[in-house]
């Protein structure tokens, strides 16, 4: 098997890929009805000695705001087999692979969008993030009155954005960073190709602004055949605001919509404000969602690229669990000092290390999605062979990666 990327004039064999695995209640891959939606990513393949594919991917390259640093982040998506080369350990291989070629482009991280959260969690990946699930009748969003200006200057204006608006968009995107880490900071073709458009259908996409500078956007479609009732729904895939203020006054035009939406469904921050200011909070659904999965790909090359603020000074072993990178499979010395980490492994099996963690819950103290108490309570993180982990390992872990509010809201 050979794992390479996969040729431009064979696309049409990557589409019947896509369709047979993510669509196939529409029937065979007809080239005739294929777009060029999908223009970022990078095609990837496990080829047979007969120059078959048996497993596709793809792979997205962006930054992500990781502990108060851009980062550059692997996306993973794609994923998939045919069926009559399943359950041959295909998918694992190439999984492997994609790894390997992470680490040789100097990427730590990488995160994907799982179709089933158990099949990549064998993998190494583990949750990264969490959303709110908002469903609301458009007339419960008119608490937004008493909290914002409606009418006036103050009040600013909506408007629909296009390609043209890339550099208003930055300040928000920006300050979501401040208040989410994982925010892509998106680049300019991701704004036209991915922001602007949609896999199926592109949405709207508006925003609100104040005194010539964008505040807030949002992107959404109407839905024409709801679970429920006989108006459609106003589908909101995306929020991105500078403020809550701004977060108001998104409500506000999602609220307008009343004429043509029975229900207005968000997806929405973790921490976005609504239960407790409308006022039924019963006729308001809420759900937490989880999101993406991350993985890191080079626990050494990671942990180094931390600057650990505040400062501290620690010392530890850790040893690692990687069903998949055995360069991560090992235990580490890390070293915390003067505002910097330090990595080296150790000649040691994992019974004497201060610390003994899979690399999918390592990967989420890394991000900050979950606490280091969380990761003991799991079971995920304990000491050496299995141990219960020592004062001093744990302060230096909690040290390390105290834990950071993740919203990870692009699809790919």
């Amino acid at each position: 098997m050979e794992y390479r990327p996969f040729p431009d004039e064979r696309v049409d064999e990557f589409g019947a890929f896509m369709r047979y695995a993510f669509s196939p209640a529409e029937g065979p891959y007809d080239p005739t009805e294929a777009d060029d939606h999908d223009t970022i990513a990078e095609r990837r393949g496990l080829f047979d000695a007969a120059d078959d594919p048996v497993a596709v991917c793809a792979h997205h390259f962006f930054p992500l705001r990781i502990r108060g640093a851009d980062r550059e982040v692997a996306g993973l998506s794609a994923v998939a087999s045919s069926p009559e080369h399943r359950r041959q350990g295909n998918v694992g291989r190439m999984l492997r692979e994609s790894l390997a070629e992470y680490r040789d482009r100097d990427i730590d991280v990488s995160v994907l969008w799982p179709f089933e959260y158990p099949f990549y969690a064998d993998y190494g990946w583990a949750t990264a993030s969490r959303y709110r699930h908002l469903t609301a009748p458009p007339d419960h969003l008119d608490f937004v009155d008493d909290l914002i200006a409606t009418d006036g200057d103050a009040a600013g204006s909506f408007r629909p954005l296009d390609e043209g608006d890339y550099e208003a968009v930055r300040p928000v995107l920006a300050a979501m960073a401040e208040r989410y880490d994982l925010t892509m900071a998106w680049t300019e073709e991701w704004w036209r190709e991915r922001a602007l458009r949609g896999w199926k259908t592109d949405p709207f996409v508006y925003g609100w602004e104040r005194d010539g500078d964008l505040r807030g956007l949002c992107r959404y479609t109407f839905d024409d055949d709801p679970d429920d009732g006989d108006d459609p729904a106003m589908r909101v895939s995306d929020v991105a605001v500078a403020d809550d203020e701004a977060w108001f006054q998104l409500l506000r035009f999602f609220r307008n919509h009343g004429s043509q939406a029975g229900e207005v469904r968000i997806r929405a921050p973790p921490d976005a404000p609504l239960l407790d200011l409308v006022e039924d909070p019963r006729a308001v659904d809420c759900e937490v969602e989880t999101g993406p999965m991350v993985r890191l790909v080079d626990v050494a090359a990671a942990l180094d690229a931390l600057d650990p603020d505040p400062a501290t000074a620690a010392t530890l072993s850790l040893a690692v669990d990687d069903p998949l990178a055995t360069r991560n499979d090992t235990v580490f010395r890390v070293t915390v000092a003067e505002g910097a980490v330090a990595v080296e492994r150790l000649d040691a099996g994992p019974a004497d290390a201060d610390a003994a963690v899979d690399v999918g819950a390592l990967s989420q103290l890394y991000v900050g999605y979950r606490s280091v108490d969380e990761a003991v309570r799991s079971g995920r993180l304990a000491g050496g062979g299995g141990t219960p982990l020592g004062d001093d390992p744990a302060a230096a872990l909690r040290a390390l990666f105290p834990p950071r509010t993740t919203h990870l809201r692009e699809g790919f």
